[in-house]
């Protein structure tokens, strides 16, 4: 070993080599693995069984010529909250249901004016969309739903903007369209989300029949939506309903309410969470595909690095080599002793690849998804930094071995 540190050119750039390898491949296993629970723990939120009917669908729809049908779209009719109403009244198989619709407008609170996000109009089982927590005050209660009170919960943002310098906006009012209405909420600080039914932080949510006077509910501006869910988030619940089974329903019911003959399509969607989370699966497959493609040519010239400088070592000690087979040494030991040179030089360049992305995850602000480096990346690392070093010190090690004592002697 200390031959090769009497030479650290060399050596530091076969050590530099090893480790922009092990960097490209740990920190794609870093940033695929953060984004992939970062997801997956916002679809764990809404639950797997989630059912939404909307105007259109999530998943792309071609026609015979593979044109996706967006000219269909426009003239479907927007999803009403009569049908919602419908719905809920003669599903058998949905346990919890809501409607919601949004529209953009302006609200006024003193000299204060807001008008990004949007607001919300809810109705039903409303916590099924906004998982987020209310830092202050409460939610709609079911009288409030029903009688559509004049109350509202705001976003963090909506509260920071309109009601600056003041910690509790509950009780205060803010106006819109002309109308007052009192808050009665405000959600947490979401920040950006990756899986999200909307905006929380700009969110102003209000109940569906208060909305009914200052805007139309069934206008094709509107984003209209309602979302229904089984007895439990999973494939089947204990009293035998399934996700299939809850959107054939929904299916039945949507095509009777609309009067749709048998012939005819439908021009609504289902739209299932489950198909975004299965899009997002093959992207981080595409991306850890080329992460190992980076990574693998970055590790060829490392161990590369490492086999050269393993074969110069060889040829500098070749008389050492000699001394110590005519002492007794065996081929087995000149072996494991160039294998472990070059497995060592390898996990020194793999370990300092992975320090580098642990401080690349303490630079990088966790704006849309935390990033952190796992134990188990960290173990994936060394593993293949071990790899790199026995396969590419085989070789040499052989050679060491199979040199004759005297040859190398007398070299």
């Amino acid at each position: 070993m200390r031959d090769l540190l009497a030479d650290k050119f060399r050596t530091t750039l076969s050590l530099a080599g090893v480790s922009i390898g092990i960097f490209s491949i740990v920190a794609v296993f870093t940033v695929v693995d953060s984004l992939k629970e970062s997801i997956n723990e916002g679809f764990r939120k809404f639950g797997s069984d989630v059912v939404m009917v909307e105007r259109v669908p999530i998943e792309p729809d071609f026609d015979q010529d593979g044109r996706q049908k967006l000219w269909q779209y426009e003239s479907r009719p927007q999803i009403g909250w009569q049908e919602y109403l419908f719905l809920e009244e003669n599903s058998i198989t949905a346990g919890r249901m809501a409607f919601s619709a949004s529209f953009n407008m302006e609200c006024v609170a003193g000299r204060e004016s807001y008008d990004e996000g949007a607001f919300v109009a809810v109705d039903g089982d409303w916590r099924m969309m906004v998982q987020e927590k209310i830092l202050y005050g409460r939610g709609f209660t079911i009288g409030e739903l029903s009688s559509g009170a004049a109350v509202t919960i705001i976003g963090s943002d909506v509260a920071q903007k309109l009601f600056a310098g003041i910690a509790d906006p509950v009780g205060r009012i803010i106006t819109v369209s002309g109308t007052p209405l009192r808050v009665i909420g405000v959600f947490s600080s979401a920040g950006e989300s990756l899986v999200s039914m909307m905006d929380v932080d700009c969110v102003r949510l209000i109940p569906i029949r208060f909305a009914l006077r200052i805007v139309d509910i069934d206008s094709p501006t509107l984003k209209t939506r309602i979302t229904a869910i089984s007895h439990q988030a999973g494939e089947e619940t204990p009293d035998g309903i399934s996700k299939e089974e809850l959107k054939s329903e929904l299916r039945i019911l949507m095509r009777q309410y609309r009067r749709l003959r048998p012939a005819q399509e439908d021009d609504f969607a289902l739209n299932e969470l489950s198909f975004v989370a299965e899009q997002f699966q093959s992207v981080f497959g595409m991306v850890n595909t080329v992460g190992w493609v980076v990574g693998v040519f970055s590790l060829l010239v490392g161990g590369f690095g490492i086999a050269n400088i393993m074969y110069v070592s060889v040829e500098e000690r070749t008389r050492i080599i000699g001394i110590k087979k005519a002492l007794g040494a065996r081929k087995r030991e000149i072996t494991m002793q160039f294998l472990a040179e070059a497995t060592i030089l390898s996990t020194l360049g793999g370990l300092a690849g992975i320090a580098l992305v642990w401080f690349a995850t303490l630079l990088i602000p966790d704006t849309l998804f935390p990033i952190y480096l796992s134990l188990v990346n960290i173990l994936k690392g060394i593993a293949i930094a071990l790899i790199i070093g026995i396969v590419f010190g085989v070789a040499p090690a052989r050679r060491a071995a199979s040199l004759h004592p005297a040859d190398a002697i007398n070299s």
